[in-house]
Order: C-alpha cells, then structure tokens, then sequence
C-alpha cells in the first residue's frame, strides 16, 4: 500500500509516538492521513496505518473525534413534540440599566463552566460591544431563563453580558481598538463623563425571558435551538446549564476520577463535558432507570440530570463507589478493548456510547465474584463479545434510538455474561 515516502512518514510517525511515551492521538493521525493522495484515503488503507503504528508498539488514544454514538444521534436529531401553548415566553423592551443591576447583585448567573473552551471574545470585540452602545447601534436580543426570579440563566447573550459586566460592574475593561472613539482607547467605566454613562444605561435592549413553569424538556429544546451563535453548544453543556445543583457536581467530579480515565483509556475528551456526559449515561441507566427510556436519548438524559438533583437519588457516595467498581470492573475483563465494538483483525476501535451503557449496566448487576470470574476469563469474554459485536442483529441495534433496541442492547450483554458464567457451573 505504502510508496516509500509514504514509509518515511510513518518511521517519523513512530518517533514521534515514542517521544510521547508511545502514544499518538487518533485526531493527529486523521489529520495526517489527509495528506496522503486521494485515491489512498479509504478506510482500508487507514485501519492498515494503524495497524502498522500499532505492531511497532505506538497506542493509538482515542479523542473526542474517535468516540461514536448512537447512529441516530448522526442524523436529524428526533424531536418529540410538545405542546406550544407549554412554551411561556415574555418579550420585554427595557432599559440596560435593567440589566447591569442585575448583574451588580449577582441576580444574572454566570456560571461559564460550560463554555470554558470556547474562545470568549478579546478584549477588543468587548470594547466595540461597548462602541456599539455609543453610537446607538442596536445590539442582538438577550434570551434567559427567568425560572428563578432572582437567578436569570443566559440563554443567549453569555459573552455580550460578560463583556458588560467586565466594563461597568468589575471596572476592569478597559476600552482598545477602537474604530469611530478613538479618544476612548484606555478608558475605564469610571472615566467616562456622565453624557456617556447615560447613553450606555438608557439604550433599549430586547430581552426574551423563559418564564417559570414552562417544563424542562421545553426548556432545552428552547436553548438547543436559539444557543446557536459562535461555538455551538454540545448536548451536556447545554445540561449543565439548565440542572445546575448536586447533578452538575457530581458528573463532574466522577469524570475526573482515575478509575474512569484508566478504563476509557483515557481517549474521552472534557473540553466539551463529553466525559461527563458518559458519568451521566452510567447513572441514567444503572439509577435512573432504563424503563424510564422513551425513545428519546436527549430527554432521558435530562430526566437523568433532574433525578440528581431530586430528593429521590441515590446517596453520592454509594453512586461514586459503584461507578468506580464497574469502570474497575470493564477494566480487568476487557482492557484497552473496554466499552468498544470488536473486530476479527484486532485492531481497537472507538468507544461506542450504547456498548458502554450496556457493559455498564450489565457489570452494574453483577456480583463481585461473578466479575472476577469474567476477570480470569478474559479471552472468553473477548472471544464471545467479538462473536456479538459481529451480529448483523446487535449491530443494528447499536444504530437505533428506538426503545425495543435500547431495552435489547442491555439483554444481549445480559445473555453473554449468563452463557459464561453458567459455564463456570458446570
């Protein structure tokens, strides 16, 4: 397959892995098989590269681009509808001045940890927001969620608000790059003349508020879709934000926990929450309850977030125990190899979402010795999972978002670890 460039290439590739401790990204290396001619980026000739990486010691770690989902989270994502007159929305035209004294008694809240990659504007695009405002040009409307009267959540806005806030409330900004105010370059709030504080505190904005009893559901769909400008948010960014509390807490800090990144190999990415997302798929079906599955993952997932926040939930520390006995556990029986879709030619593929929910949840109910009993039979789990992960069945179930297909995921998992153990009886 390789010309002897190409060989080149890779000898440097294994260098590089080797300096990395034997490690390169799976995105690294997608990135650098675009540079090969077109007629040579198939699949084939990718999994040969990594292959031939792979026999000269170098681990391929998996990132975020190397994760995949459900296959119906690859197309249109299904909606179910809901009932319009549910989605309580109130325009208001007011005053800025509404605004930053809100935000000069904290009644704006601006939790950021959902966008804490996503490239926040530069000083000088908040200096030319604040411009803006100078010259009376109308700005974009502002979205929050009023549920709490005294704890907006911004829906749209974050960046606009935290340039205001920066400028007026922290008197930190101070103004650069300026286009038509020139003689304003440097300036802080606190030195502006009076005439311009007011032009800035009397400008009229347009503010959408999410009012109190619309459902939570709605209320993602709602931030789903008006959050859309700049960095898209992911499904889990758009969760910490709405169920802020004790679930919040929790996924992120089981995310970070040694014995989750050891059993994922560390190839699940936190710059987006994916991480977190993957503690909640575990709560959701190990606590939550797979019954509680509708067909919908995006509201399930929600409803896993309200349970955490709910009187109803699990202790936290039995939640943290047995996430961290079941990621021991996927681990000791399964290796590099855990929570992914097997193949005859050995090579590791990427973590796969619905595989990881059924492990979870099957290890989940297993009894300590039945799992280090699968332990010692490792090459019998591999062996009989490459049998499942090779069913034209199951892997169509791995495609489907249905419930019959959810609810079949876990019991051919189930059927497995039974066949083994039962074994073990005899």
């Amino acid at each position: 397959m390789f010309d002897d460039r190409e060989k080149e290439d890779l000898k440097k590739l294994i260098q590089t892995g080797k300096r990395h401790g034997g490690r390169l990204s799976s995105m690294f290396l997608s990135n650098f098989f675009v540079g090969f001619p077109s007629e040579k980026q198939t699949e084939d000739n990718y999994n040969e590269m990594t292959d031939y990486l792979e026999r000269a010691g170098i681990e391929i770690i998996d990132d975020g681009s190397g994760i995949e989902t459900e296959g119906a989270s690859s197309l249109m994502p299904k909606i179910r509808p809901f009932d319009p007159s549910k989605i309580d929305i109130d325009m208001r035209t007011m005053e800025l001045s509404s605004i930053l004294t809100r935000l000069k008694y904290g009644e704006i809240n601006m939790n950021t940890d959902f966008q804490r990659k996503s490239g926040l504007w530069t000083d000088v695009q908040k200096s030319q927001l604040i411009e803006s405002l100078l010259l009376r040009i109308p700005i974009p409307a502002f979205y929050f969620d009023g549920g709490i009267k005294d704890n907006w959540l911004i829906i749209d806005g974050l960046q606009r608000i935290t340039a205001l806030k920066e400028f007026v409330i922290d008197g930190q900004l101070s103004l650069k790059g300026l286009e038509f105010f020139s003689d304003l370059e440097g300036t802080k709030f606190v030195d502006l003349p009076r005439a311009l504080v007011r032009r800035i505190e009397e400008t009229n904005i347009t503010a959408y508020i999410v009012k109190d009893g619309t459902p939570a559901n709605v209320k993602y769909n709602i931030f789903k879709r008006i959050n859309t400008r700049g960095l898209e948010l992911t499904s889990q960014e758009i969760r910490h934000a709405l169920y802020q509390g004790p679930a919040t807490k929790l996924c992120k800090k089981l995310a970070k926990c040694k014995e989750f990144q050891v059993a994922t190999t560390y190839s699940v990415r936190d710059d987006r929450m994916m991480d977190e997302e993957f503690v909640l798929r575990f709560i959701a079906v190990c606590y939550y309850g797979i019954d509680k599955y509708e067909g919908i993952p995006d509201n399930y997932l929600n409803g896993a977030m309200e349970y955490l926040n709910s009187p109803d939930c699990m202790n936290e520390s039995v939640i943290e125990e047995q996430f961290k006995r079941v990621m021991n556990a996927a681990q000791s029986i399964m290796g590099k190899y855990a929570f992914r879709k097997l193949g005859e030619d050995g090579i590791r593929r990427p973590i796969n979402k619905a595989i990881y929910e059924a492990w979870c949840r099957n290890l989940f109910l297993l009894k300590d010795k039945e799992i280090a009993f699968l332990a010692k039979s490792g090459r019998r789990v591999y062996d009989a999972f490459l049998e499942v992960s090779n069913d034209s069945v199951f892997l169509q179930m791995l495609k489907a978002s249905d419930k019959k297909s959810f609810s079949q995921r876990f019991l051919q998992v189930d059927g497995m670890f039974r066949r083994i153990l039962h074994d073990s009886e005899d």
